[in-house]
């Protein structure tokens, strides 16, 4: 699923971290092809209030995609067709998230134990909508390569139009080095699009993923957190293009700080605020006391004070 012929660019959906605030920061630098939103419970979407809820709300759809997590095929399938009335980009299938609080469920990589049961889970998703259906997913619980392929050779069979890897297992976590090989085993063993996920920090790494796995192209996170304008500078790398200095971190903070003002109400603005802060701030030497600053914290504009106070302005 390139764009316009070229690597497409991600921003992976992260739990209290990939809302509506943080993507309009993203646009502000540029933007990128595919916004995910945050994962969405299959058992509380077709239900909730859109009005009321805080996942659902966005400024635009059409380069976003919802992601769903579940394991009951009708309740897959039900807020599917649901998230579909919005004109999302895509709806995407949660089969890598490893938190136990989401595995316990038998939701997330634990649908990959289960072969029968994530293509039951996708072919009801499938048969719900007709706009693209993605799939992001891991290793599985083991480093098995003709598992992979066979369970990718699955969701490809099924009608999925891209896979999004992120080639750790479920036991690693975020830990040990993403194993980009099994990108590759899994692109060529494929005939739909697939993206490579993981230990993408720089410019240069995604040019290493890019070299090494033929990825149709690369989906970023927790980097994206602490450089929002990291789409922007891989955009300006693979056009040949003079990459910008870096922005102004500061003012990147308190862009987040308005944005969040005006799309959560004030508890969940501040909430939201103090977790990005670790991300966004990684840049200050003195990171780890602005965040334990921040933490003190009672609203929003108190935050914005803070910041203020003890983040000194870009040089020039």
């Amino acid at each position: 699923m390139q764009v316009s012929g070229k690597i497409s660019l991600l921003m992976a959906p992260m739990v209290d971290l990939s809302h509506v605030a943080f993507r309009e920061l993203v646009r502000s630098f540029g933007g990128c092809d595919m916004f995910y939103s945050e994962m969405l419970n299959s058992r509380i979407v077709p239900q909730e209030p859109a009005q009321k809820s805080v996942y659902l709300k966005w400024s635009r759809t059409d380069d976003l995609v919802f992601q769903i997590v579940g394991n009951d095929p009708s309740k897959m399938a039900e807020s599917a067709l649901r998230l579909s009335l919005f004109r999302p980009r895509g709806i995407d299938i949660n089969m890598g998230c490893w938190l136990n609080k989401i595995t316990c469920h038998g939701w997330g990589v634990a649908l990959m134990k289960d072969m029968a049961k994530a293509r039951d889970v996708t072919e009801a998703v499938r048969s719900a909508v007709d706009i693209p259906l993605s799939v992001k997913m891991r290793l599985g619980y083991a480093i098995d390569r003709e598992y992979l392929v066979d369970f990718g050779k699955m969701l490809e069979s099924v009608g999925v139009n891209f896979i999004v890897l992120h080639p750790r297992t479920a036991e690693e976590g975020l830990k040990k080095r993403a194993r980009w090989e099994y990108i590759a085993y899994l692109k060529d063993a494929l005939n739909i699009p697939v993206m490579g996920n993981g230990d993408v920090t720089s410019v240069q790494d995604a040019l290493f993923m890019i070299k090494q796995t033929g990825c149709d192209g690369i989906m970023i996170g927790r980097q994206a957190l602490r450089e929002p304008w990291i789409f922007r500078d891989i955009k300006c790398f693979l056009d040949y293009k003079e990459i910008p200095v870096n922005p102004d971190a500061k003012k990147a903070i308190m862009d987040l700080a308005k944005l969040l003002g005006k799309y959560f109400p004030e508890d969940i603005a501040l909430k939201r605020f103090k977790k990005s802060i670790y991300w966004l701030a990684s840049s200050f030497k003195f990171n780890h006391f602005i965040v334990k600053e921040l933490s003190r914290a009672k609203s929003l504009e108190e935050a914005e004070l803070l910041i203020d106070k003890i983040v000194p302005p870009a040089p020039g």
